[in-house]
């Protein structure tokens, strides 16, 4: 019985490390860490979940439970190998989001324009506005588990994420407002 036990245990672990290590590797990438890195921190985080199997039964939201205990683990990590050089919140100022629009856009020079400027956008935000937009959106969390990853309270977190939106929405509009004129200024000079 106790070894039909662990063979569930097993599969149900390789079901969630392929439904989310992705994710979870995306997430890492975002805060800044190397990708070999986040691959060791991603096995740690479940072996240890998988040595101690009967606490996964007490987690409400699985998903939540692995971003938050990568992020915690990758920054510990990083916390022993520059103590000195860290503060209270590491991921601050690091917190980058990709962005692709590959497929928005077919002229090389434009996508690559684009691109910038979306960037640019995107780091007009603080680091937690990038990081708690990343989470609603990008992960598709709701505001209580991006509060508990943060550890903020829910007010907070749809603030953060709304005021971080109004500065997007500005910036976005500004961007489309240059592009339409860049493309009217190209037109005319043909």
């Amino acid at each position: 019985m106790h070894h039909r036990g662990r063979v569930e245990t097993h599969e149900l672990f390789l079901t969630l490390y392929a439904e989310y290590a992705d994710d979870l590797l995306a997430f890492g990438t975002a805060l800044g860490f190397g990708r070999e890195d986040i691959q060791d921190t991603l096995q740690d985080v479940f072996f240890n979940l998988y040595q101690r199997d009967p606490k996964l039964q007490q987690v409400r939201n699985v998903k939540v439970y692995l971003f938050t205990a990568l992020k915690n683990r990758l920054l510990n990590t990083t916390r022993r190998q520059r103590m000195d050089s860290l503060d209270a919140h590491p991921s601050e100022g690091r917190f980058d989001v990709s962005v692709s629009v590959s497929d928005l856009i077919e002229d090389q020079e434009e996508r690559h324009r684009l691109k910038r400027q979306v960037e640019e956008a995107m780091a007009s935000l603080t680091p937690r506005q990038r990081e708690a937009i990343y989470l609603r959106y990008i992960q598709e969390m709701d505001y209580d588990d991006i509060a508990r990853l943060l550890d903020m309270t829910k007010p907070s977190v749809r603030n953060l994420v709304s005021k971080g939106l109004m500065v997007l929405r500005k910036n976005i509009i500004m961007l489309f407002f240059i592009c339409f004129f860049d493309d009217k200024i190209s037109f005319c000079v043909s």
